[in-house]
């Protein structure tokens, strides 16, 4: 204590290395202050660092079974003090306690030949009375020997035989209690192994280990089913052969920081093994392992976030754009028609203000109802509807866009087309898809409305000479919110949830809708709906 609270640096290193020399058990040594920095030690190789918080003793001594380089040591540590001025650890190799086991059964069988010796001496004067105890003793020294240290020496003698077979016994005892010490330790430790590789490998994160250089020794399978590779493929290789060429020099930068320990979590770009590019979250820590650096990563796959917040400002930005252009026609058409005398005149701007008020309208309840979910829970009201009075009502709204663009609308019906629907609701449907056809359209195009009966079902096809859809973007086109062009100078107008909407109406008329087009070409657009099986009117809910 006193060499402790004066720093006496040399003699307690004399201390630790004359414990270390003069004990054979003991694998090293070492004290620390009350700040927990080392004084002193016995490592020829310098401290490792490993061992510095492993098995504190703040306040009473802490004996902890340690796994070091594949050879198992407790370290007994001690405080000084109640830890108030340090504390010292000693590791003990358990290799000696199974020398130990190993001489005590030496020391059996020594003991048993010598008692076999004397045994067989005696024997000719004392006869069977030494004998049967001789030869119970030679049996358990034999079972001894083979590692059976439940077994019990069964000498009932009170002279020197009998407390050689008690000794025996309780050596056995003794040995016993301290292999299952080492079995409790060792099992301690494999399943706290166990449990780091099952929460490891349960990650859905990929986690993975590089080495000094920067090379993959360990992952998870999060790891590798993100990058696409197998174990063998990039175990061993450099982390780099999953860095996009423009952003490797970034990332080495990041990684010189990491081996400072100044490194923070960034984010960057990651490759695949197919070439997929992904966006991720990239976090290091840097940790002692047999005396060697490693680096433990998370990075984690943030692609569908970063897509997800790409979608949310395009819809602010469309919504914020469509909300403000009926706004603007409605104050245009106001104020000329509040400096207008004809009153004919005036009427046609009120009206044209109030076809934009319309319009809002319906874009406000299209939005409104996508937001709350209520198209997947309409209530509709199933009627036999003649078809072409469908088509008819869709034309009114419809025409006149149509003229102003000068694009020719050709009709092709079947002749008595009834259909079981929501006339409302599927008016709506065949409205959006004639007013995308005409505003995708280029002046002087050409729209067709085609209906017939296939198979129990009424199929319309609505088709235009417009600009067609990508290939990419087909599959994304029912999508709520989603738009061809997201721009904010965008040329054309719309929220992005008129199709959405119209998917859920013919879905919830148990029919199907689809789209097909090439780019530059035009596009057509299919939906079915179930024949009526009469003119005859019904009506019936379906929820």
């Amino acid at each position: 204590m006193n060499l402790i609270l004066h720093n006496d640096i040399i003699k307690l290193q004399n201390l630790v290395e004359i414990t270390k020399e003069t004990e054979p058990d003991v694998s090293y040594a070492f004290i620390l202050d009350r700040n927990g920095n080392v004084i002193v030690h016995t490592f020829e190789n310098g401290f490792p660092l490993a061992l510095k918080n492993v098995n504190p003793a703040s306040d009473e001594q802490s004996i902890k079974l340690l796994d070091i380089s594949g050879e198992y040591i407790s370290d007994i540590a001690y405080p000084v003090l109640d830890g108030r001025i340090g504390e010292v650890h000693v590791g003990i190799s358990q290799t000696g306690i199974r020398d130990t086991i190993q001489r005590s059964t030496i020391v059996f069988t020594v003991f048993t030949a010598i008692s076999l010796i004397i045994g067989a001496l005696m024997a000719f004067a004392t006869g069977n009375i030494i004998t049967k105890p001789i030869i119970l003793l030679e049996d358990g020294a034999k079972e001894f020997g083979k590692g059976n240290f439940d077994h019990e020496i069964a000498v009932k003698n009170q002279d020197e035989i009998g407390d050689l077979a008690h000794t025996f016994n309780d050596m056995a005892i003794e040995i016993r209690k301290l292999m299952y010490k080492q079995e409790q330790a060792a099992a301690t430790v494999l399943e706290t192994r166990n449990y780091l590789d099952a929460t490891i490998a349960g990650s859905h994160d990929p986690i993975f280990v590089l080495d000094s250089e920067g090379k993959v020794e360990f992952g998870n399978s999060a790891f590798f089913e993100m990058s696409g590779y197998q174990k063998n493929e990039i175990i061993g290789k450099s982390y780099m052969i999953l860095v996009p060429d423009e952003y490797q020099d970034f990332v080495l930068e990041r990684w010189n920081e990491v081996q400072k320990g100044v490194g923070k979590p960034y984010e960057t770009k990651g490759f695949t093994k197919d070439g997929t590019t992904k966006d991720v979250m990239v976090s290091h820590t840097g940790v002692e392992f047999s005396d060697s650096k490693k680096y433990v990563i998370i990075a984690k796959d943030i692609t569908e976030i970063k897509k997800i917040d790409e979608m949310k400002d395009n819809i602010i930005s469309n919504i914020s754009h469509e909300l403000r252009t009926p706004i603007t026609i409605m104050r245009g058409f106001i104020e000329v028609a509040m400096g207008e005398t004809d009153p004919e005149k005036r009427n046609k701007h009120l009206e044209r203000a109030i076809s934009a008020v319309d319009r809002q309208n319906i874009m406000i309840q299209d939005l409104i109802e996508t937001a709350m979910g209520k198209i997947k829970n309409l209530d509709l009201v199933f009627e036999n509807v003649d078809f072409k009075d469908i088509l008819e009502t869709s034309l009114k709204d419809v025409e006149p866009k149509a003229k102003l663009s000068d694009i020719n609308i050709k009709i092709d019906l079947e002749k008595n087309l009834y259909v079981k629907a929501d006339q409302q609701q599927l008016t709506y449907v065949l409205t959006k898809l004639m007013d995308n056809a005409i505003k995708f359209t280029e002046n002087g195009g050409k729209l067709e409305v085609l209906a017939k009966q296939k198979d129990g079902f009424v199929e319309v096809c609505v088709k235009d000479t417009g600009i067609g859809i990508s290939k990419e973007n087909l599959n994304k086109i029912f999508n709520k919110f989603f738009q061809v062009d997201a721009t904010t100078t965008r040329k054309y107008s719309g929220s992005g949830v008129g199709l959405t909407i119209s998917k859920n109406i013919i879905e919830k008329h148990g029919g199907n809708i689809w789209v097909e087009s090439e780019l530059g070409k035009g596009t057509t657009f299919f939906f079915t709906i179930p024949k009526a099986s009469s003119k005859q009117m019904s009506f019936d809910k379906y929820n």
